[in-house]
């Protein structure tokens, strides 16, 4: 007789072995949520679909889109990489070369240079376009890894240099010393209008300086950016380590509530709007993404943004998380009425798949893949329903702007990259 104990290790490891093998009539446990998603995205035929567009797209020109006849440097920096991808790196760096031999003699950069005769234009109203031109330079060189063109002299001076004299132009001719900040022109968010005349693009004696987060946040991309490219070629970076971790802390003391962005720090002019006016109320969606991607938030307060950003689009109308402040500033605020004059369109809280799909980004980098996949949604079919890339949309979706918009398609490609490589993990 088998001793009791023995026969009953025998049926628990044959039981073992039976569950092991999925038998004795027993089903497999069901696939996680995380590999249920990622299934879900992998047979999504519409990230395909629209990625092959936003190459197509990037082949054609360096321009903005159709309607802007020249290459802007805050545009290109959103599809820099794509546009390598799909025309190769040589016309890219013929445009990143001009754009610093047209370097002003204290280091500043041109919006833009035009495609008919190479004149170049600056919008001075916006604090970013050094700021672009440094995190296109840092694209440029991990697409390509050509390291040697930052050693390369354009009229005279390396790259490096040139890098380094943009953001310094910053420091020595926008810079709010009692604050820490970067300063610029009053506008909408991100946007490139003030308010006091048209069509606002300048500034001037009616202008009203103010600190808001986006320059400060694309500075702080540029800085990192900049450590990084010094690095490749061993130049010391810490004086730029510290002036990020500066910024850092000024933009949380002074910008930050705890909750959201405070929309503007005035300078000795003030406020341009009226003073029954609560401008606290204003949320800058666009910025508040870039300053997410800068590492300007802890983790918990990132997913309370993206709870308000979600809750903006819904409170505001709009189809997706695009819409770029919510609420708008009122009708007449802004001189420039073309644009500006109306509430929940242009950059007064139109939606923005430019900067929804850099909120889509910023939740898959910080685990939200769920939430990300579902917002995207909306933008991927206006894509596919208008089969283009429009620059903004109305809250009834209305497709406005540039129908080539190649920040659009730049932005959605890498969101549908964040998405499917994800995807291919899981």
């Amino acid at each position: 007789m088998k001793h009791p104990f023995l026969a009953a290790l025998a049926v628990a490891l044959a039981a073992l072995l039976l569950h092991a093998c999925g038998g004795g009539g027993g089903s497999s446990p069901p696939p996680s949520p995380e590999a249920t998603l990622a299934a879900t995205i992998r047979s999504d035929t519409r990230l395909a679909s629209v990625r092959a567009k936003a190459r197509q797209l990037a082949a054609g020109s360096l321009a903005a889109g159709s309607g802007y006849p020249a290459v802007f440097i805050r545009d290109l920096n959103t599809f820099l990489a794509l546009a390598i991808e799909a025309q190769g790196p040589q016309k890219v760096r013929e445009y990143l070369e001009l754009f610093l031999a047209h370097q002003g003699a204290d280091g500043n950069i041109a919006d833009g240079i035009a495609l008919l005769d190479g004149a170049t234009f600056k919008g001075t109203v916006e604090s970013d376009q050094e700021s672009s031109l440094v995190q296109a330079v840092a694209k440029y060189v991990a697409a390509t890894g050509d390291t040697a063109f930052l050693t390369q002299s354009v009229a005279g001076v390396p790259v490096i240099v040139r890098l380094e004299n943009a953001l310094n132009f910053l420091y020595s001719q926008r810079y709010a010393a009692a604050y820490g900040l970067v300063w610029g022109g009053t506008r909408a968010d991100w946007g490139d209008v003030q308010p006091e005349d048209v069509p606002g693009v300048d500034l001037s004696d009616a202008s009203h300086p103010a600190i808001s987060i986006y320059d400060n946040a694309m500075l702080s991309l540029a800085l990192a950016d900049l450590q990084s490219l010094e690095g490749a070629i061993a130049r010391d970076a810490s004086a730029w380590a510290a002036k990020r971790t500066a910024l850092r802390a000024a933009v949380r003391t002074h910008l930050w509530t705890g909750t959201q962005f405070i929309p503007h720090v005035y300078l000795e002019k003030g406020s341009p709007f009226p003073a029954s006016f609560d401008e606290s109320r204003i949320y800058f969606q666009g910025g508040t993404a870039v300053a997410i991607q800068a590492g300007m938030l802890e983790e918990a307060e990132v997913l309370q943004a993206f709870a308000r950003m979600v809750r903006n689009k819904v409170d505001s109308g709009s189809a997706s998380v695009g819409v770029s402040l919510y609420p708008a500033y009122p009708a007449g605020f802004f001189a420039n009425t073309e644009y500006m004059g109306s509430e929940y369109f242009y950059q007064n809280g139109g939606d923005w798949p430019w900067f929804g799909a850099r909120i889509v980004q910023q939740m898959v980098a910080h685990g939200q893949v769920a939430q990300a996949y579902q917002e995207i949604g909306p933008m991927l079919d206006r894509v596919v329903r208008d089969n283009g890339f429009y620059e903004w949309y109305t809250r009834e979706g209305a497709p406005r702007g540039s129908a080539e918009y190649r920040g659009t398609a730049g932005e959605i490609a890498k969101a549908i990259d964040l998405l499917l490589a994800w995807a291919a993990a899981h």
